[in-house]
């Protein structure tokens, strides 16, 4: 069996590990091991709009969990710093 190492952000290793924690995965290997294994059988059967349907998701989600309660500048103030 091949061993693969990489990195990943903070803010996926802690949905990785909640999800490890909800599902009952034994480790990190196994959860990506079924990761690879369900991609790799949906094959063509998600969209290119399931896919940025899923990837706003999660943008929306991190921008929620960083700045929620915080007031952000406006738009004309952050494209000032441009």
């Amino acid at each position: 069996m091949a061993t693969i190492n990489f990195l990943i952000p903070k803010a996926l290793e802690r949905q990785v590990n909640e999800t490890i924690r909800k599902r009952g995965f034994a480790s990190k290997a196994e959860f990506f091991r079924m990761a690879a294994f369900n991609y790799l059988n949906t094959g063509e059967k998600v969209t290119a709009e399931e896919r940025l349907d899923a990837l706003t998701k999660a943008i929306k989600e991190e921008v929620s969990r960083k700045y929620k309660g915080k007031k952000l500048p406006s738009l004309d103030e952050q494209l000032a710093r441009m």
